[in-house]
């Protein structure tokens, strides 16, 4: 029996079981005619074609990714590119650095819970801030990991940052709140000015658990969020000074924020 007449008993032996099982006798994809051995060369044209399909796809994907999605729907932002810059300190609380203050009376609390720090506000509409004495002359990164409490007497809460400290009547106020929002201020000779009104965060995520960090290059200040850049202070009206931590309430609630650690980097200034 010759390789042909071989290979037609083997096709009709296996339309007889298809058959048997109720399909039809050959697949609708499948060859009328076996080549035993396959024809020489006739896959190198499908070759080609499928390598020149896969070149064209990548060109299109490449060009796709350039000119499309790294531009972002309206009202996106991309994580923010901050240079890394050399760790000046880092205090998580274990052993505590900065010398913060431990204190309690009627309209707030400071204090150490384990290795966190706490700064609660229980009179409606106050502020509580400490700074980290720490003054910084140069150009730096500031960010601390802040929580906010998530029960519900405390939902008006608010807490973030500090920087351009230079007494409790002037300086910059950097904060985020739990229904997502943030909030920027300046205090000047005792005047409270709101640079940037209660505005949702673009990173669409809740502020009870956040990274925040304010980046002064000596020209602008910039609040980043979960390292998503969410605002922008050019020309700052106050010169360089300290930095610190705060928490605050909205009326007629009180607030409570813990935080879990604070670094400060050094990077290069603006040019």
């Amino acid at each position: 029996m010759s390789e042909l007449d071989s290979s037609s008993t083997v096709l009709e032996e296996r339309a007889r079981k298809r058959e048997a099982i109720g399909l039809s006798p050959h697949r609708p994809t499948a060859k009328t005619v076996v080549h035993s051995p396959p024809e020489p060369k006739r896959g190198l044209p499908v070759a080609l074609l499928a390598l020149s399909l896969l070149t064209a796809t990548a060109v299109v994907l490449l060009f796709l990714n350039r000119s499309i999605f790294t531009q972002g729907p309206v009202g996106w932002r991309a994580p923010a590119t901050v240079d890394a810059g050399r760790l000046i300190v880092r205090d998580d609380f274990a052993e505590p650095h900065f010398d913060l203050p431990v204190r309690s009376d009627q309209d707030s609390e400071q204090r150490y819970v384990g290795d966190l720090y706490l700064i609660q506000v229980n009179q409606p509409g106050a502020r509580v801030w400490t700074a980290l004495g720490q003054p910084l002359p140069g150009a730096y990164r500031l960010e601390a990991d802040l929580r906010l409490d998530p029960q519900e007497r405390y939902a008006l809460g608010y807490g973030g940052l500090i920087v351009r400290y230079q007494n409790d009547e002037n300086f910059y106020l950097f904060v985020v709140d739990r229904e997502g929002r943030y909030r920027i201020e300046l205090v000047e000779e005792g005047a409270w000015r709101t640079v940037r009104p209660w505005t949702p965060l673009s990173s669409q995520s809740s502020g009870r658990q956040a990274i925040v960090a304010v980046v002064d290059d000596g020209a602008e200040l910039r609040l980043l969020v979960n390292a998503v850049q969410e605002d922008t202070v050019s020309d700052p009206r106050l010169p360089a000074g300290d930095v610190g931590l705060a928490v605050g309430a909205r009326s007629p609630g009180r607030a409570r924020g813990l935080f879990d650690w604070v670094a400060l980097y050094e990077i290069p200034l603006a040019d």
